[in-house]
């Protein structure tokens, strides 16, 4: 199983990466991430590695790539770990990519684990220890909890295209 990190609040991710890496996941994460995560010595595969494509304006484009979310949707990426751009009052912050992995990953639940949440990074860990996998409940539960997630998350660009 691979395991998709790409975050931008870094709370507890070096901790999660190198504990998914020990239970023999392997890791693929974004540069901004990837560069965290080597940093403290966890092995992990850059995106643009693992797509054969490399990042585009600016690193704008990296994620919205076939071979990822062919990966999650055949579940060869089986946990995708996303937290997104804050929005501050413009869009020139705007997750796409982040939203797209999401939305895969949700729309797989029944065999992708989508967490949004540093938070529950550590009972993920617990549970994969000692099963192997995740419980449909559990990734029902990170799957309604992304859900509700991108909907903040697209509320507040409501907010900001009422403002213009």
């Amino acid at each position: 199983m691979k395991a998709l990190i790409s975050v931008f609040k870094k709370d507890k991710v070096v901790e999660f990466a190198r504990a998914l890496n020990e239970l023999g996941i392997e890791l693929i994460a974004t540069e901004g991430t990837a560069k965290e995560l080597l940093k403290s010595g966890v092995q992990v595969t850059e995106v643009s590695a693992f797509t054969g494509f490399q990042a585009m304006l600016g690193g704008k484009v990296k994620t919205l790539h076939p071979r990822i979310h062919a990966g999650i949707a055949t579940a060869e990426i089986g946990i995708v770990a996303v937290n997104l751009i804050p929005l501050e009052n413009t869009l020139d912050s705007m997750d796409i990519g982040g939203v797209a992995m999401l939305r895969s990953g949700i729309k797989n639940f029944e065999h992708v684990a989508v967490i949004v949440n540093p938070a529950r990074y550590d009972a993920v860990i617990e549970e994969l220890g000692k099963g192997g996998e995740l419980s449909y409940d559990t990734k029902l539960s990170l799957a309604r909890e992304a859900s509700k997630y991108i909907l903040a998350y697209e509320s507040k660009i409501d907010m900001i295209l009422e403002g213009i």
